[in-house]
């Protein structure tokens, strides 16, 4: 089940051709902020509640604003929705959302299109700066760098880590980080190439590239290509806490 925002949004209208074969194995999953609901409770909060219920379903779970979830969810062929409904509500504050789970059909599927085309767009940047989790993404094949940031980083900061350069750009659009701290050169894929991917699905994105050669070149190239800052390996504590304290996302 991977997270998407509107920057995903023809990504999820592209998806959709691929459950009409199998029309019975799929639910349509609705939720949405209820009008007497904790304002300090966003969203973005509800979602990262719900994935992961369904982090090892097929599917496609979509913030398409900042009170509504739309979800695709494969069930299989034995599934029920009103307990699947139940599941979500058990899992969220009480009187926080109103869930509705039903089954899909061709009509109903292009009444989704319709809703995920006009549907208001989100901000990324607003969805972090709403959440109360504050997110950071670690992407190096040194498990030692990967360790000096999560010991770096003050409690209350939630830390995933990437080892493969295959994997970042999913880890991203699943965690939606406040902070990306990447690699210049992991397996498989340059971390410059994953940089203008990154940046492409979020403009916003708040990159820290990580390299032991930190000439001038290397430094300015990274700079020039968007990221916001550059460490040299191995890196100082202070420094990690420099980058991490200009992140607008967790200073504002």
């Amino acid at each position: 089940m991977e997270i998407m925002t509107y920057k995903n949004h023809q990504e999820l209208l592209d998806y959709i051709p691929h459950i009409r074969s199998s029309l019975k194995e799929w639910l349509f999953v609705d939720v949405r902020l209820t009008e007497s609901s904790d304002q300090d409770f966003k969203i973005a909060d509800a979602a990262e509640l719900i994935h992961p219920l369904f982090q090892n379903n097929e599917g496609k779970l979509y913030i398409c604003n900042d009170r509504e979830i739309l979800m695709l969810l494969h069930g299989g062929q034995k599934q029920e929705p009103a307990k699947i409904a139940k599941s979500i509500e058990d899992r969220l504050p009480a009187g926080s959302c109103e869930v509705h789970v039903q089954k899909p059909t061709p009509e109903g599927i292009a009444k989704f299109e319709l809703l995920i085309t006009y549907k208001k767009p989100v901000n990324l940047a607003d969805i972090r700066r709403a959440r109360n989790a504050k997110i950071i993404l670690v992407a190096d094949d040194d498990m030692y760098m990967r360790m000096l940031v999560k010991k770096g980083v003050d409690k209350g900061f939630t830390v995933h880590e990437v080892a493969d350069g295959n994997e970042v750009l999913k880890a991203y659009k699943q965690y939606m980080p406040d902070i990306l701290f990447l690699d210049i050169h992991l397996p498989n894929v340059e971390g410059t190439n994953i940089l203008h991917k990154v940046l492409a699905v979020d403009p916003q994105a708040y990159v820290v590239m990580l390299s032991a050669d930190s000439s001038r070149e290397n430094v300015e190239s990274t700079l020039h290509r968007g990221a916001k800052g550059f460490m040299t390996k191995p890196f100082t504590k202070e420094r990690l806490q420099e980058y991490i304290h200009k992140c607008p996302t967790i200073s504002s």
